[in-house]
């Protein structure tokens, strides 16, 4: 062997070895911040009502799929797992969107052959580092689990494509299974991908068709049908995947074959959902682009470059991922319904264009001292993403105005709307970390009650998710949201704690037998709690 080609062997090896170690590294940094301090964060309202459905199916088996409100059943049958290993606690609660976000980044080394060595460790840090992937990986909500089926979905097919083995058709299967059994979006993202895939091999072929110059249309339609015959599964295999993704939306749906009608309802569910799209939380076309501009700018930023590259000399996958980022970007921006959780949706597929814009540039630099910069370049970048995911996640968890973000001093100076408008960023109507002192002042509390006595809370406020959660071991807890007598009168409870809105103070504030408590707590912005404790023997 010449000593050309052991150098070779040997450079080869080593960038192989480099691929997995950083690899390695940003999969325990990406577990290191959705697991670091899980409960620092209180429960946002959606996590406390998402509570309430798992404990009541811990407690008492039942769960019925609700087409109204609630999207899939597959968030609390896996919780339910967690909460049956670990207790009624925080970790339990949040451990499956945690894992799904770490198998999305997990997931890209399934794509290292179409990343490269240099841009699969980068597609890997970009997803781990990503404030918002961070940010709702550490929320019990169905947002995390949605993202990675999604991308389940495209490496199953994509690595199917390639190889013909069942097994990447059955994880194509197994994750359209639950993205469809997660949530009713899942419409969206598979008429994206289809779109997608339609646009990538027109594109492809009358590129190729171009170049031989041979391009009609009538041949441009003889090739894709070709194409579509050549990536088409056996007749075992698809009914395979269509028995697989049957079984795993009606064994969700129909809470594991018990409500028959859960399956008729998530049916349903499409038609109601597109009809809610346009009557609340309603933003403008360039909400997410603003939160991407003031928060994601390195995936903003790579995914415009990337595209470029990609129209240029792109492989069909990558034509393929660039139409999928536009078009699930593009898609979420026209509705009018608009939550920055769903941006978990492009951020995905962002950060793989990214991962491979950088394997270019840095295989088109011929010196190995441009590619040491580029190097340097994107370990800068991947610094920036890092210390903001930081600040976004364990400092500003609950700032409701959104303060933290990139050029925030540029922004507010020039006036930008993302960074005025505290709606653009990922608190949103966030449970203030106050809300804590008084679950704590609660159990100080109870804690001077007579032994033996039942602690029962009435809950008086209108406001108060996600306190069921926090207070789930309390018993006679009352939660009417109104007052039970008229202003003035002396009120019949029961229970020997209240918790009041500052606006209804009145109804107790001097009244004899009760007490206000050391202070009032905010619960989200423009919700401000009271506690008041009964006092039999008050002091003159």
């Amino acid at each position: 062997m010449s000593e050309v080609n052991t150098n070779e062997i040997v450079e080869s090896r080593a960038e192989k070895f480099i691929c997995i170690a950083v690899f390695i590294i940003a999969v325990v940094v990406a577990a290191w911040l959705r697991f670091d301090q899980i409960g620092i964060k209180p429960f946002h309202h959606d996590e406390g009502v998402n509570s309430y459905f798992l404990l009541n199916l811990a407690h008492t088996g039942n769960y019925k799929y609700d087409p109204t409100n609630y999207h899939g059943p597959t968030l609390y049958y896996f919780a339910l797992i967690a909460l049956r290993i670990f207790g009624e606690n925080d970790l339990a609660l949040r451990l499956s969107p945690i894992l799904f976000g770490l198998l999305t980044v997990a997931m890209v080394w399934l794509l290292r052959r179409q990343l490269g060595r240099f841009g699969t460790p980068v597609a890997a840090f970009l997803l781990a580092l990503s404030p918002c992937l961070v940010y709702y990986s550490r929320d019990f909500i169905h947002e995390m689990s949605f993202g990675c089926f999604s991308l389940g979905v495209v490496v199953g097919m994509w690595r199917y494509g390639e190889s013909k083995k069942f097994v990447w058709l059955a994880l194509a299967s197994v994750s359209a299974g639950l993205l469809f059994a997660t949530k009713e979006t899942a419409i969206v993202t598979a008429l994206v991908l289809t779109i997608a895939i339609i646009c990538a091999a027109v594109w492809d072929l009358a590129r190729l068709l171009i170049r031989e110059r041979r391009f009609t249309p009538a041949t441009l339609i003889s090739e894709l049908r070709c194409d579509l015959v050549a990536v088409l599964p056996t007749l075992d295999h698809l009914f395979a995947a269509i028995i697989i993704f049957i079984f795993i939306n009606v064994f969700f749906y129909s809470s594991l074959f018990t409500n028959s009608q859960g399956v008729r309802d998530a049916v349903k569910s499409v038609v109601m959902w597109t009809g809610r799209s346009g009557n609340e939380h309603v933003k403008s076309f360039w909400y997410y682009f603003g939160i991407l501009f003031k928060l994601e700018l390195p995936l903003l930023i790579g995914s415009l470059l990337a595209g470029l590259i990609v129209v240029w000399r792109g492989t069909r996958f990558w034509l393929f991922v660039a139409a999928w980022t536009l078009g699930i970007t593009l898609a979420y921006s026209i509705i009018g319904y608009k939550t920055p959780w769903l941006m978990i949706s492009f951020v995905i597929p962002m950060a793989l264009v990214c991962g491979y814009a950088a394997e270019q540039i840095f295989q088109l630099l011929p010196m190995i001292s441009l590619r040491l910069m580029w190097t340097a370049v994107i370990i800068t970048v991947l610094i920036f993403c890092g210390r903001l995911a930081w600040k976004v996640n364990f400092q500003f968890y609950d700032d409701n105005g959104n303060e933290a973000g990139y050029f925030t001093e540029f922004g507010k100076m020039r006036e930008l709307k993302p960074y005025v408008d505290g709606q653009y960023g990922y608190v949103y109507a966030q449970t203030d970390r106050r809300l804590l002192g008084l679950v704590e002042e609660i159990k100080r509390e109870a804690a001077k009650m007579p032994t033996g006595e039942a602690t029962g809370i009435y809950v008086a406020s209108p406001d108060y998710w996600p306190l069921p959660w926090y207070l789930r071991d309390y018993n006679q807890t009352a939660y009417t949201g109104s007052w039970p007598v008229a202003l003035g009168e002396k009120p019949n409870i029961s229970q020997p704690i209240v918790i009041a809105n500052a606006s209804q103070q009145s109804y107790l504030e001097g009244i004899a037998g009760w007490r206000r408590g050391v202070q009032s707590y905010v619960l989200r912005p423009g919700v401000e709690l009271m506690l008041f404790i009964r006092d039999d023997n008050p002091q003159p």
